[in-house]
């Protein structure tokens, strides 16, 4: 529970690095600074290289350096890092022979220059301007791992470098026809990016697979949290990712602590099959409305604003949300302090799950019901986040209650906090909050079993499931 627990608080620090404020005639979202609670000023939002997050792999310079590309839906900002530190992975302009200099400064600590990018998205090599910074001595972002960071935010606003949004570049480089971009993610630990269109024919070959390789996914889930509870190794094969059968406009996406599973995916058509729904709320993130949770058949709750992040580990709801859900499953009840975030339900009996857009409900974290995972190292299915201890017969909801929103709103409102925000937390009032009171987060677990294509011209984000 103490890792669980240390998961949720990074989550919620992710969302506290912005704040809202009024401009012109609506209200957007900016990185606070740091009086507001947010990063010393010369440092960007997001970290690279951490455990449990999302990241693709590209080819950048002549001869290609390979570097991760981690995805971040919380920002908009596209860079390349390179710092003193040996974690994470490097691109060293020194070593490429295409790399074009730049005097331009988009930011405190990153230039401009032009260099050859290899995209697993397009059968052709394009040169493409990027921000590349080299963190200041006496930053802590030296300390930092090397990389690369894709901010999928669909907003200017939360932009910290001031570059061309990176889809808007391979738009006006004729390279895709439409700024949108999918995500499926096939299991645990692998899935697929799809940037110019979406999974949808991905999506069906998938489901012809999904009872098969999803098995086998959560069989590794299984052996992984096993060995984390009781500190031994289980010894279970996997089928190796088939890459020749992925497309090229297709990244392959892996997440770090995970191993491949097989899947195959074929060519995608963006425009049918899709629910749609309108992003909502400031602008910035990828927000919508959620407009029902569905428990056993039963509308449980309705009109929720909602956040899409798939770094977010959990499905994140306040507690009001989270009161309701678990009021309608069987047997649950929250744990005490200092866990009391978390509920607990009878693993033998995990709930039916559905959440609504747009009028059509989605299976949420679905499957492995009863005695199907009786003699399973993880019982309760795709909702359980392990047993509560070894040996129990409670396991942990997926689903758990956030405060976010409440307190930052409320030392806005008084001007104090920690970390001293005083009078420059007051002349903003309820805006030095990071507008995340009554908010969900649907985080990764969701998208176990359902696509998502973002449209950044229309704002709008469609579902399908699979």
């Amino acid at each position: 529970m103490d890792f669980l627990l240390e998961q949720l608080k990074m989550a919620e620090a992710r969302f506290n690095l912005t704040r809202r404020e009024v401009k012109g005639n609506k209200l957007v979202r900016k990185a606070k600074s740091r009086a507001l609670g947010g990063k010393d000023d010369d440092e960007l939002m997001g970290q690279m290289a951490l455990n449990g997050t999302w990241f693709a792999r590209l080819a950048i310079g002549e001869p290609p350096q390979a570097i991760d590309l981690d995805l971040n839906m919380l920002t908009s900002d596209f860079y390349v890092r390179h710092t003193t530190s040996h974690a994470g992975t490097r691109y060293d302009d020194l070593f490429s022979k295409s790399f074009a200099k730049s005097n331009q400064h988009p930011y405190r600590s990153c230039t401009l220059p032009t260099d050859v990018f290899h995209l697993p998205t397009i059968d052709k090599s394009i040169p493409l301007p990027f921000a590349y910074c080299r963190p200041l001595k006496g930053s802590q972002d030296t300390l930092q791992a090397s990389g690369s960071m894709l901010g999928l935010a669909p907003s200017k606003n939360l932009r910290q470098i001031d570059t061309t949004f990176l889809l808007h570049q391979l738009l006006k480089e004729r390279v895709i026809e439409r700024p949108i971009f999918s995500l499926m993610l096939v299991s645990g630990n692998e899935g697929v990016l799809s940037i110019g269109g979406t999974g949808a024919q991905a999506t069906e070959m998938v489901s012809k697979q999904t009872a098969e390789q999803l098995d086998r996914a959560g069989a590794q889930e299984k052996i992984n949290a096993f060995t984390a509870e009781n500190g031994k190794t289980l010894e279970g094969g996997t089928n190796s990712l088939d890459k020749a059968n992925i497309p090229e406009e297709k990244i392959i996406l892996h997440k770090r602590g995970g191993e491949a599973h097989g899947f195959k995916a074929k060519r995608a058509d963006w425009k049918e099959g899709w629910t749609w729904s309108k992003v909502q709320g400031a602008e910035g993130w990828w927000q919508t409305l959620m407009q029902g949770v569905w428990v056993g058949g039963s509308r449980v709750l309705q009109n929720q604003a909602a956040v899409i992040d798939i770094n977010t580990p959990f499905i994140l709801a306040p507690p009001l949300a989270v009161k309701t859900f678990y009021a309608a499953v069987a047997g649950s009840r929250p744990l005490d302090p200092p866990y009391s975030n978390f509920y607990v339900f009878p693993c033998m009996n995990p709930p039916s799950i559905e959440f609504e857009f747009q009028g059509t409900r989605f299976p949420a974290m679905q499957g492995g019901r009863g005695m199907e995972y009786a003699s399973a190292i993880i019982p309760g299915g795709k909702f359980s986040l392990g047993r509560l201890k070894h040996g129990s017969g409670y396991c942990v909801g997926a689903i758990v209650e956030t405060g976010m929103g409440l307190k930052e709103e409320k030392e806005g409102m008084t001007g104090g906090s920690k970390q001293g925000i005083g009078s420059a937390a007051t002349s903003v009032g309820s805006l030095a909050g990071n507008g995340m009171r009554d908010v969900w987060v649907i985080g990764e677990r969701f998208f176990r079993g359902v696509s998502g294509v973002f449209d950044v011209q229309e704002k709008r984000i469609g579902f399908r499931a699979y």
